[in-house]
């Protein structure tokens, strides 16, 4: 029931996987989405209204009927709430809390375990790779025929198309829909840096044979001069000593953006680098999910942000946060050092192309003072 992409690529053999929300908003849309068809759970309220069960087992009936909604979408915002079992784990467990619930509903009204057949579906569906969610669907499918045959539900052979096979049928389409946009959106992102990647080797090459032209002329002519004119040769060496020094700057700063930094391994280097510097460095335990674009514009800018804390600031200790703002991602670099006058990023020659890099994927680069101190902050 979502559509934002991993950090996996399209090349990814196993699959696209699902990811839990990760945000206020992505959390509210999975509720809703999960959430609205919960009311089909209406024909059990009717059958708990029409039953003729014993007491205590319409109140139980009730009670599990209650708790439901709860355990199913909570399946979906927070797919794995034991971190040390796996995805499969986390979602058996909770397709075993929902047929407890629905065996409790069924002692007042016995269809209640097949309306909950869909629900379980979903929640294989929409929180797995598309083949294990097939899978599930078949074996739940299976399982809700045999519960038919053996309670002899046989009232139910006409719903059972519009209460099961057809909710697995527009489920699985729904799925497959995600899983067409999901790759889309990583073929899109990969196509965008390799352009990236081919318009800075295209500079590479302009610079390079621009520069290496321009010093072979004036060598030969340096040679020329050199028992003639010495003068004027030493002028000429001292002119190509001037253009190699800013071919190789300009070589440094191209092949600087074809190498697009891991957001991990410019974590240990920021710690190592801010070790040596006897700074005190405060870091996420773990990484949140990220897109591939949002774990290389972060990665650029700890890159700076950490050299500049490194270099200018005077400070002991420095933090790196990435948090969630509604719908943002939102790095914040913090320092206690001795804090930064002009909080314009483009009045700094390394931040004002961050900045550019960063609002050119979207986002928003903002410099502030702390007390003490510097905050570079970037939302994406």
């Amino acid at each position: 029931m979502r559509n934002d992409m991993t950090t996996a690529t399209p090349a990814e053999p196993a699959g696209y996987l699902p990811p839990p929300p990760a945000t206020k908003q992505e959390r509210r849309a999975v509720i809703y989405t999960a959430g609205v068809w919960l009311v089909f759970m209406g024909w059990t309220v009717i059958g708990f209204i029409t039953s003729t069960a014993p007491i205590p087992a319409q109140i139980a009936g009730w009670l599990a009927l209650a708790a439901f909604p709860v355990i199913y979408l909570n399946g979906f915002v927070r797919p794995e709430p034991f971190s040390h079992l796996n995805r499969h784990l986390n979602t058996l467990l909770y397709t075993l809390a929902l047929i407890v619930l629905g065996i409790i509903m069924s002692l007042a009204t016995p269809t209640a375990i097949i309306n909950i057949v869909s629900y379980l579906m979903a929640v294989w569906i929409f929180n797995h790779r598309l083949l294990t969610g097939f899978i599930a669907t078949i074996l739940l499918i299976a399982g809700s025929i045999g519960v038919i045959f053996f309670a002899n539900l046989e009232s139910y052979d006409d719903w059972f198309i519009a209460a099961v096979a057809l909710p697995a049928v527009i489920m699985i389409l729904i799925r497959i829909t995600i899983e067409l946009d999901a790759n889309q959106q990583a073929r899109s992102e990969q196509l965008a840096l390799a352009a990236q990647r081919e318009d800075l080797a295209s500079t590479v090459h302009d610079v390079l044979g621009h520069s290496l032209t321009t010093i072979t002329v004036k060598v030969q002519l340096a040679q020329r001069l050199l028992d003639k004119d010495p003068a004027t040769a030493k002028a000429e060496l001292a002119d190509i000593e001037s253009v190699a020094r800013s071919s190789l700057s300009e070589v440094r700063a191209a092949v600087t953006d074809l190498q697009h930094p891991d957001l991990a391994e410019q974590f240990n280097h920021s710690a190592k680098a801010l070790a040596a510097a006897d700074i005190e460095f405060q870091r996420p335990e773990a990484l949140p999910r990220l897109t591939l674009v949002q774990q290389q514009i972060f990665a650029w800018v700890i890159r700076e942000a950490v050299t500049n804390v490194i270099r200018h600031s005077e400070a002991t200790e420095c933090t790196i946060t990435i948090t969630d703002d509604d719908s943002h991602r939102v790095l914040r670099i913090d320092d206690d050092g001795v804090g930064i006058h002009d909080t314009n990023p483009a009045n700094h020659h390394g931040l004002a192309g961050l900045q550019r890099r960063v609002e050119s994927a979207g986002g928003k680069l903002e410099l502030a003072q702390l007390h003490p101190g510097t905050r570079v902050e970037v939302r994406l």
